[in-house]
């Protein structure tokens, strides 16, 4: 499966992974994981990540890297955990010689730069590295093993949508087994900080609902600002939300510094990606978001319409 990829790094000296912008455990740990894996097995190499990373788990894992622009326009690079270029975080990545791909979203068909690999139904992108160690007999590290099981545990909900179980349960205890820690990972998740439970708070009070199924909470700048929480952080939350009965979809939209709209939605069966690719956002089946230029209930509104109409279709073929 990682054939031709492997082939491809090998020929390479200088390799930069690069992940989205924002990025969660998913892509910090497949860039992590992969980054420490390749500087492991080929020691010759120049091997880095870049981008924000996950900044709590860089004393537990490993912070990313700082790369000069002429690194860069000489090395392949490698996205992981997105579509395309324009995904990406460090924009520096349009400078590459030369690309290839890892994910598991669905395709855009904006990605035409290089090989790739993409599976819709791995539960992770560090799912796939996984793979992709094991397919090409790579030794691991203790801090890859970590940052492959954190992208692992936070994409599937912490096994809630873990997709294939069994297999996905024999990856981790692999990991585990390799060094990975998951007491040490799970006391960093669960730290919360008091303004994090009055967001919950007005999450739980101030929801509404459409009339087939969808629940949504909308947030303003100056209420994010209340709470100290950034429009992004608001749309990681959009679980607060999960899993009503009889409400198949749930969302958030926040209000970005500049006035744009962040919009997530989720879902226990529908399918709300044809939402999100509609207005140029895009993700998964059941897990999509989209940014709009403006917030305002207009917006609001027409989306949230989108995705009633999808979750009156689906309570219909559920009946």
């Amino acid at each position: 499966m990682f054939e031709e990829l492997r082939k491809i790094i090998e020929a390479h000296d200088t390799i930069v992974i690069f992940g989205h912008a924002y990025p969660d455990g998913d892509c910090y740990g497949s860039q992590i994981g992969l980054r420490d894996v390749l500087r492991l097995n080929y020691p010759k190499k120049k091997v880095y990540a870049v981008g924000t990373g996950c900044k709590r788990f860089f004393n537990l894992i490993s912070p990313t890297d700082i790369v000069e622009d002429s690194v860069i326009e000489n090395a392949l690079a490698v996205l992981v955990d997105g579509n395309d270029l324009s995904r990406m975080e460090d924009k520096r990545i349009y400078n590459a010689k030369a690309y290839i791909k890892i994910d598991h979203h669905m395709e855009n068909g904006k990605y035409h730069e290089g090989p790739f690999v993409l599976d819709v139904n791995a539960n992770s992108t560090c799912q796939l590295i996984v793979r992709f160690i094991k397919e090409s007999k790579w030794k691991i590290t203790e801090a890859a093993a970590n940052a492959l099981y954190l992208g692992i545990l936070t994409d599937t909900g912490r096994f809630q949508f873990a997709g294939d179980y069994v297999e996905s349960f024999q990856e981790v205890a692999w990991l585990c087994e390799c060094g990975a820690d998951p007491d040490a990972i799970n006391s960093i998740l669960t730290v919360t900080v008091e303004d994090a439970l009055a967001f919950k708070g007005y999450v739980f009070s101030h929801y509404k609902k459409s009339p087939n199924g969808v629940l949504y909470v909308t947030f303003n700048r100056s209420q994010l600002e209340r709470f100290h929480v950034s429009a992004h952080k608001a749309g990681e939350m959009v679980n607060l939300l999960a899993n009503v009965k009889d409400y198949p979809i749930w969302a958030s939209f926040a209000e970005n510094p500049n006035g744009s709209m962040h919009a997530e939605f989720r879902s226990n069966g529908p399918g709300v990606y044809a939402v999100a690719a509609k207005y140029g956002g895009g993700g998964h089946y059941q897990a999509s978001g989209v940014t709009l230029h403006h917030m305002n209930s207009k917006n609001v509104k027409m989306l949230v319409d989108d995705l009633d109409a999808v979750a009156l279709e689906y309570k219909k073929e559920h009946q």
